[in-house]
């Protein structure tokens, strides 16, 4: 800490879900990863990749994603990006798409790491709390002429999805850079991709993380005019997506049959969590993610994350206004889900 400068000093750190080393001792349901093996063609295609050409840089834009991610999504290559994990996008806007004196907004509560690297980049922001209901409240972020808007649809942690004419109309308002950030769009929602076509203040990003089975490789997607993208290709490390991540990710987006099995297994499988919760007397917020957001009515949201977490399962607690009254479950296989739910019905029967 000697030497940090007072940015850092004074910034708010981000902390990622508990991840221990005895791991296999745990059930984790707290950092929202699939539950399930990544593609058996993604596995074969990275045995492929781990030959001689590892001595040599990969392609600096990751073309080959590239290619396949526009060719689903109607898009021209020049309108993609590919980064290591969204969250690099995310400090590449902060860094280079507002300026000193500009300010950013994100809904309250959301993905924090939003807050974290705006405060590591120096970018003023504002919170706009959700309404009642846990929805993003967009007239919120009309009442001011903010420069720079991320919201995650689905939202994180309530997993509150938006529809696309709720983000269009606030688009065609909006005169500012609006990022929507589609991380669980896969599971449930719709995605707001087409508006690349229409709008030019509009960045749409993705992660392969959770639908892909993939967070171990950090890759990330934006998709945006193709103005944005050679700002975004300006801006980053001379080589930010390994030659093994370019191959996995090229490898996933090309396996639709795997990829729709993976939907199919996490969505049933939220589907009893929800119907056993509800039996209990959760409150459960709907959900379009791959994680439910609850509370109960008899014990705290502090007080089952400590006793599950006693009995080696980890669901993931948020201090703060609001969030701190639930818990976040992110879904796992049917045999660990089995296993939390013998558990809440032991806590909460006690409580």
């Amino acid at each position: 800490m000697k030497y940090w400068n007072r940015k850092l000093k004074n910034m708010a750190e981000y902390i990622p879900g508990e991840q221990p080393e005895n791991l296999d001792e745990y059930i984790k349901l707290n950092t929202n990863e699939n539950p399930f093996s990544p593609f058996p063609s993604v596995i074969e295609a990275l045995r492929k990749a781990c030959n001689d050409n590892l001595r040599r840089y990969p392609n600096p834009t990751s073309m080959s994603v590239r290619e396949v991610f526009a060719a689903q999504n109607k898009l021209h290559t020049s309108n993609v990006f590919i980064a290591n994990g969204s969250d690099e996008i995310f400090t590449l806007l902060f860094r280079g798409f507002i300026e000193n004196d500009g300010i950013a907004a994100f809904p309250y509560p959301s993905y924090s790491l939003y807050y974290t690297l705006a405060e590591a980049n120096g970018v003023q922001y504002e919170k706009i709390p959700l309404t009642e209901n846990l929805e993003i409240d967009f007239s919120g972020f009309l009442k001011k002429e903010y420069n720079l808007v991320i919201i995650a649809n689905p939202n994180n942690p309530t997993g509150r999805g938006c529809d696309l004419d709720q983000l269009e109309d606030f688009l065609d308002a909006f005169k500012g850079l609006l990022v929507i950030d589609e991380a669980y769009v896969d599971f449930y929602g719709e995605t707001a991709i087409d508006f690349v076509h229409t709008h030019d203040n509009v960045i749409i990003t993705r992660s392969m993380s959770k639908s892909y089975s993939l967070a171990g490789l950090r890759v990330g997607i934006a998709a945006a005019d193709k103005g944005i993208i050679r700002g975004l290709i300006k801006l980053k490390d001379s080589y930010n997506v390994d030659r093994l991540a370019e191959a996995g990710a090229c490898a996933a987006l090309l396996d639709k049959k795997s990829f729709d099995y993976n939907i199919g297994m996490v969505r049933n499988n939220k589907e009893y969590l929800e119907e056993r919760l509800d039996a209990m007397g959760f409150e459960i917020v709907p959900s379009q993610a791959n994680f439910l957001f609850v509370r109960h009515p008899s014990v705290g949201a502090q007080a089952l994350y400590e006793a599950l977490k006693e009995r080696k399962i980890l669901v993931r607690y948020f201090e703060g206004p609001v969030q701190s009254e639930y818990v976040r479950i992110s879904i796992g296989t049917m045999m660990e889900l089995r296993a939390l739910i013998k558990e809440l019905e032991s806590i909460t029967a006690a409580g």
